[in-house]
């Protein structure tokens, strides 16, 4: 949705020259057909290097992608106002407003002139990429729950549900796609605004554009690439704990994989010296050798200290590399981790804390993203958030589940002992007393924070995407606003809501803040909490005004033009000069960031059940949600100052009042 709304603001300066551009384009792409075909073979995960070999290279589009613009300074503090407007009092309301137009007429405008300067002098970036790194990395609250979610695969085909066979062929895959990126043959994000023409003769046409024309190429065929910079940061990154300011590293060299087993490290290679990458087989091999390990699981399990906040974990790192620098290199450098879990959940909400946390023995946080694999053959992606957003790590998934279910490979069909292209290499961790003491407080405090936050599942059948489409509304719209309607139901008042929006189409795009607690959705949820309920008809106007609210929300927000960002990069600026402003001193300004409802929304997805996370302040909730064509779901989760399962109650009960207005 976020992308739909992309050809909004776009200035076609280039019309005339991509219009002869794309006649010069389309005569040479039928004499490029033989290539084109060559390129595009892909001879199954079993033989081929590649998980794609693209005719458009990966970073065809980088040059050209519009900026990521910043708003008119007018428009980003009515935005903010109108935000404000269901979640505090008229009095509030009214001494906010004074401040807001205070900054807007005097202080602000100096500094948002200096950041306008700031973006031009940068125009290889964006204006909000290194505030949002700053922000992140020096973030000083452990990531584990604040930061870190996961995702969890569909079920595997039933030949690869045993946890080392499942473990092997989404590692080869994964190494698949690894590789495509490094050669750049990975198939650029691209957002087809219509579906049909995505045909192999377009992409060859993109292919022989310019990349200093290819967006716009691109555009005329109502297609709209992302950007795919966060990428370059998927594989081979660590971050690495610092005083002050953490540091992402990457090693574009590594060949090996980290795998933690019962607080235990090993690594093995799966790229030869030449760039081979390891067969389903060798894998299978040393993941077996890993498995078979009898050793007790370990008595100071050094993973519990990625954990901590990040000060603390500077520290203890520090004192723990006097011994293990090696170690930690091999861990940092590793092009992801392999974490092969011994439990096997059956609920969902068991599956939810394995997934985010486990025993904090088997999880290196650190790492970009770890890959899962427990007993029961079940696997998510855990990954950290500093370094890219959801949208790279969907891909990925997606490109891996793709691959996996045609794989044919199994242990009794295809594999017979190899010689590996290197041995298994345990590690051992030599700790001293301030190590293990450090271990065990880090220990202490894992428990406590993890023994606080619970899961409640919610799965809705009565209707989903098909039903609320077929009443014109939008379906994102329905489901954020049953939150509204539940939180009002269960604590009488709108919370400070933040919904994930990616502004990739832009160059170094991350994310925007979509405020889905609106003045509509208030109205809405105070008619159903009262006594005397408004007329259907009445009530199906008002579901007409909070869909299309919704609707013009997220398309703003998408577009660069929402007001969290553009706030957070001018108090970015301010506080780099040593300057404080009435603005982000006020009241109102602290309750619109703390978060209470923080929620994200999973696309209808082939290759993902469901993901989850915690909530962002101790007395919020984090939901998780999807809507599929028949049916919607959500997993909540929440501390002990907010009732998560009372919450999902309402949940429900609020779709049911929806579904009843609108039959």
């Amino acid at each position: 949705m976020s992308v739909l709304a992309v050809s909004g603001p776009c200035r076609w300066k280039n019309h005339r020259v991509v219009s002869s551009l794309w006649s010069v384009a389309r005569q040479l792409a039928v004499s490029s057909r033989t290539r084109s075909a060559t390129s595009d073979r892909d001879d199954g995960p079993e033989h081929s290097e590649y998980i794609q070999q693209s005719v458009i290279p990966m970073f065809h589009f980088e040059k050209s992608l519009p900026r990521l613009p910043i708003p008119k300074l007018e428009d980003t503090c009515a935005r903010y106002l109108t935000a404000l407007k269901p979640l505090v009092s008229v009095e509030q309301l009214t001494a906010t407003r004074d401040i807001v137009e205070s900054f807007r007429d005097g202080a602000g405008k100096a500094l948002h002139q200096q950041l306008v300067d700031k973006d031009k002098a940068n125009r290889h970036t964006s204006y909000i990429s290194e505030a949002w790194y700053n922000m992140y990395l020096g973030g000083r609250i452990p990531i584990l729950l604040n930061h870190n979610p996961f995702m969890l695969f569909s079920d595997p085909q039933p030949i690869h549900t045993n946890q080392v066979v499942r473990t092997a062929v989404l590692l080869r895959s994964a190494l698949r796609m690894m590789k495509s990126l490094q050669a750049e043959v990975l198939e650029p994000d691209i957002f087809y605004l219509k579906p049909e023409n995505e045909t192999p003769f377009l992409k060859r046409v993109l292919s022989l554009t310019p990349s200093s024309l290819s967006w716009y190429a691109a555009y005329a065929a109502s297609a709209f690439p992302l950007d795919m910079s966060q990428y370059g940061r998927l594989f081979c990154t660590t971050r690495i704990p610092r005083p002050v300011k953490d540091e992402l590293v990457t090693d574009s060299k590594a060949r090996h994989i980290a795998v933690l087993r019962n607080g235990h490290y090993y690594v093995f290679d799966v790229i030869s010296t030449d760039g081979r990458i390891a067969s389903t087989s060798e894998i299978y091999q040393q993941l077996s050798e890993i498995a078979s390990d009898t050793s007790p699981a370990a008595e100071h399990p050094v993973a519990i200290l990625t954990s901590e906040d990040r000060d603390t974990w500077a520290v203890a790192r520090d004192e723990l590399a006097v011994f293990n620098a090696d170690v930690l290199k091999l861990i940092d450098s590793s092009i992801f981790l392999v974490c092969l879990d011994n439990d096997d959940p059956s609920t969902p909400e068991s599956l939810a804390h394995s997934l985010l946390h486990g025993d904090g023995s088997n999880r290196w946080l650190d790492k970009s993203f770890s890959l899962i694999v427990n007993k029961g053959g079940k696997a998510a992606i855990n990954f950290e958030h500093s370094w890219g957003d959801g949208i790279c790590i969907l891909r990925f998934m997606n490109e891996v589940h793709d691959d996996n279910m045609k794989s044919t490979w199994t242990p009794d069909k295809d594999y017979e002992r190899v010689k590996t292209m290197s041995p298994v290499n345990k590690l051992k961790f030599n700790l001293d007393v301030n190590n293990i003491r450090a271990i065990e407080i880090a220990q202490e405090k894992f428990q406590k924070a993890v023994d606080l936050l619970t899961f409640h599942p919610l799965v809705y059948r009565t209707y989903g995407r098909d039903f609320i489409k077929s009443r014109n509304l939008a379906p994102d719209a329905i489901m954020q606003l049953s939150f509204q309607m539940a939180f009002y139901d269960q604590y009488g008042f709108s919370p400070s809501t933040y919904e994930s929006c990616s502004t990739g189409a832009f160059k170094h795009g991350r994310t925007e803040t979509v405020r889905s607690a609106s003045s509509e959705t208030a109205e809405f949820a105070k008619a159903f909490v009262q006594e005397n309920k408004p007329s259907r008809d009445d009530l199906q106007k008002l579901l007409q005004s909070v869909s299309a609210k919704h609707n013009k929300l997220t398309r703003e927000a998408a577009l660069g033009q929402g007001f969290d960002r553009h706030l957070f990069a001018l108090r970015h600026l301010a506080a780099a000069k040593g300057e404080s402003h009435a603005i982000f001193e006020d009241k109102s300004y602290g309750l619109m960031n703390h978060i209470i409802l923080s929620t994200s929304t999973l696309p209808q997805n082939r290759a993902i059940q469901f993901g989850a996370f915690a909530p962002v302040t101790p007395n919020g909730f984090g939901v998780g949600y999807r809507v599929n064509p028949d049916h919607l779901g959500c997993v909540v989760s929440a501390y002990p100052t907010r009732d998560g399962s009372a919450f999902v109650t309402r949940i429900e009960r609020s779709l049911d009042f929806i579904h009843d207005a609108l039959k």
